[in-house]
């Protein structure tokens, strides 16, 4: 056996790690390249139209009427190229789309506005959102092995009302809450977990979720907010996670909140 393999081995996934590590920061490095050349080139075509309307050549007032709907098509690009989270990433295609729409509305391509068609449909959004969630189901964690039906699977659905729920006669595998014009609490502070994590799918329309973990919980939130937000207001603890709590769905004009 040759005995300098090992180290070889070693180098080599070093070495993997290092160029991972060096796109990774290239990545970031050209989305943050993107984002300054779209601010810059946005600033540079104000001052343009600005230094255009105080040598007389046209009136400043009109074209930033018409084109100001293009500054929140830049917000949303730089959004979109930004390496955050999805969430960032969702916001910013809704910019692009409101902006595109008033912009294309205000150089007559459009007939319709947007502020007429706002209402109708987010509760069209927001009906075919249940009517999937309904007819699919969330996507629910599969049974630790040996435990068959000994394992829990919380659902509740508040319609202009409001529920308090906490399981702890059997370990705790996931969660399917919903939220429409009331409210959900979610006490999961003595439940134990058999797996290393779980998760709870969350829909607040109007509403408000709270959910409460124990102090050796972590949580990852992959819920997408409009016009709403996730508040992690969990108190420091010198304890150690061992689970994890995943999180996910949508808040609209809501509001889901986690606590310990």
């Amino acid at each position: 056996m040759d005995l300098d393999q090992e180290p070889r081995d070693a180098e080599g996934r070093n070495d993997h790690i290092r160029q991972r590590i060096r796109a990774r920061l290239g990545h970031e490095h050209h989305a943050l390249i993107s984002a300054r050349l779209v601010v810059g080139v946005v600033i540079i075509l104000v001052g343009t139209i600005l230094l255009a309307d105080n040598l007389g050549w046209f009136d400043a007032r009109y074209v930033l009427r018409s084109l100001w709907p293009l500054a929140l098509v830049a917000v949303g690009v730089t959004m979109v190229r930004s390496p955050d989270h999805r969430r960032s990433r969702s916001w910013g295609w809704v910019l692009i789309t409101v902006g595109t729409w008033i912009f294309l509305d205000r150089i007559g391509w459009i007939h319709v506005s947007l502020w007429h068609l706002l209402l109708p449909g987010l509760l069209l959004f927001v009906g075919g959102s249940l009517v999937w969630r309904a007819i699919n189901g969330p996507p629910q964690a599969k049974p630790i092995s040996g435990a068959g039906d000994h394992q829990e699977f919380v659902r509740s659905f508040a319609l202009m009302s409001g529920c308090e729920l906490r399981p702890v006669s059997r370990p705790f595998r996931g969660a399917d809450l919903t939220a429409v014009m009331g409210g959900i609490k979610l006490d999961l502070a003595d439940t134990r977990m058999e797996g290393d994590s779980a998760t709870v799918e969350v829909f607040a329309f109007w509403g408000g979720i709270e959910i409460y973990v124990p102090p050796d919980w972590t949580v990852t939130s992959k819920v997408t907010t409009l016009l709403g937000g996730f508040v992690d207001k969990r108190r420091p603890t010198s304890v150690v996670p061992t689970k994890t709590l995943v999180v996910q769905g949508m808040v609209v004009m809501g509001g889901i909140e986690v606590k310990n």
